[in-house]
């Protein structure tokens, strides 16, 4: 099989991209205290760089400089003013050392998929209307009854009492109801950092100054990521975060120009899109990150999620990226298997007008390979699969298949992220120690190893004075 597709360079708006193997965001949160770029998220990058893939696309960097942004609990990387700015552009600028372009993914906040801050916790989090999430458990999958086992063995006796993950899925509601009043009680006492990922907190609904105010905030900070050197920007919009919020009815009951139709309910990403577009002008790469389906009750169908990419689109976007589901449906956030956003490209590309359409949950070459040759997405992203394997797309090159570490679908990164602990992987014990790799160091990148092997050189054989 030719794995040449893959290999083939790309142009998104006004970058050349060498080749169709992208790393999709994710929130690893290796920031350093108050949301700062760390020596380790460096690391991380250069890693990921290092190994092949052509395009990074950064975690969620917050730009919402209010404590209401829900985001604080998980110490994201924050670009809400000048100060955060130095140490991003270190970070992009060691990625270009290591041979990758890099797109920043801009957030405007978490809505009520957040929780209050630690710094103001009797500040409510804000969001479209005041509706809290609550994680179903029945939307879980193999992945994350794994780590719910692994996690508390008490639950996994439960579990297996009604048939493991099966009958989990085939309770009715009536049954699934029982079963909470079986399990909430176990979790409050072992474990109520859970209880609040599951059920979420109380929202106060936004106010039209703030959103118009988070609009002019990406739109200021959009562009001062170029101007550190990121190739371009993502709008984080995708699985139930603030600006999905606003785009579903599930979350978004609003009755002012926010809320109601479709049109109104995408006015927030259209006016973040043309503000946006406005400061960076027409060239400059913008990209924009959708659920493909929401996959819940009254959620953002797959048929509206190509009206707003209808709109998105003409309002001036580079390229479309895929996702699904939210944290309502973490199953479907985190797939067992792989390839199933494929299905979304379609619809996507044709909404767009043929904008480039990036596709994650890809772990094996063959299936990347087959998406990308025949058409059915213009770039293949790795998620879970990068964090198990960052030379993904080195050893594909090179073919050397046998010595690709597949990711195990186990979700530990996810479910670290959810408990507050550092991301590690089951399948790569350098993951999240990366810093500590000297060959991931800017210094001994290629752009720069040989003037700085020049420099050093004319030190050599000094005595100490």
């Amino acid at each position: 099989m030719s794995y040449d597709a893959l290999f083939e360079p790309i142009k998104i708006g006004d970058v050349k991209i060498k080749n169709r193997v992208a790393m999709a965001p994710m929130n690893m949160v290796y920031s350093a205290p108050d949301g700062f770029n760390s020596e380790q998220w460096t690391a991380w990058y250069a890693a990921r760089a290092k190994g092949g893939f052509g395009l990074i696309i950064t975690d969620a960097t917050v730009v919402n400089p209010n404590t209401w942004r829900g985001s604080d609990h998980l110490n994201c990387h924050l670009f809400t003013d000048e100060r955060y700015g130095r140490l991003l552009g270190m970070m992009a600028d060691t990625i270009h050392a290591f041979g990758s372009k890099v797109f920043i993914q801009l957030s405007p906040g978490f809505g009520r998929q957040g929780h209050a801050s630690a710094r103001a916790p009797h500040e409510p989090i804000a969001a479209p209307s005041p509706i809290p999430i609550r994680i179903d458990l029945r939307n879980f999958n193999k992945g994350w009854i794994t780590q719910v086992k692994k996690l508390r063995p008490e639950l996994s006796q439960i579990l297996e009492s009604i048939g493991g993950l099966a009958g989990l899925q085939s309770l009715t509601d009536e049954q699934y109801e029982n079963l909470e009043s079986l399990i909430v009680p176990v979790m409050k006492v072992k474990d109520p950092g859970m209880i609040k990922v599951v059920y979420g907190e109380v929202p106060r609904e936004l106010e039209a100054h703030e959103i118009a105010f988070m609009e002019d905030k990406m739109a200021e900070m959009s562009m001062e990521a170029l101007r550190y050197g990121f190739d371009g920007v993502e709008i984080h919009s995708p699985h139930g975060y603030l600006i999905h919020q606003f785009l579903s009815r599930r979350s978004n009951l609003r009755v002012d120009e926010y809320g109601g139709p479709l049109k109104n309910r995408a006015r927030f990403l259209l006016n973040i899109i043309r503000k946006i577009r406005d400061r960076i002008g027409p060239e400059a790469v913008l990209g924009a990150r959708f659920s493909g389906d929401e996959m819940m009750p009254d959620g953002v169908t797959h048929d509206e999620m190509c009206e707003v990419v209808e709109l998105a689109a003409a309002e001036g976007l580079s390229y479309i990226s895929i996702s699904q589901g939210c944290y309502e449906n973490p199953g479907a956030f985190a797939p067992d298997g792989e390839g199933e956003m494929t299905k979304y490209a379609e619809g996507f590309r044709e909404a767009s007008g043929g904008l480039p359409i990036l596709t994650p949950n890809f772990m094996t070459p063959k299936a990347a390979a087959e998406a990308v040759g025949k058409g059915l997405t213009d770039v293949a992203m790795l998620g879970r699969q990068a964090i198990a394997d960052p030379f993904w797309p080195a050893k594909v090159k090179e073919g050397r298949f046998k010595d690709i570490v597949k990711c195990a679908r186990c979700n530990l990164c996810y479910l670290n992220l959810f408990e507050h602990k550092w991301l590690e992987c089951k399948v790569n014990p350098t993951a999240g120690y990366e810093k500590y790799l000297p060959e991931l160091w800017r210094v001994n990148a290629p752009a720069v190893k040989e003037k700085v092997d020049k420099f050093l050189a004319k030190a050599e054989g000094l005595p100490s004075i």
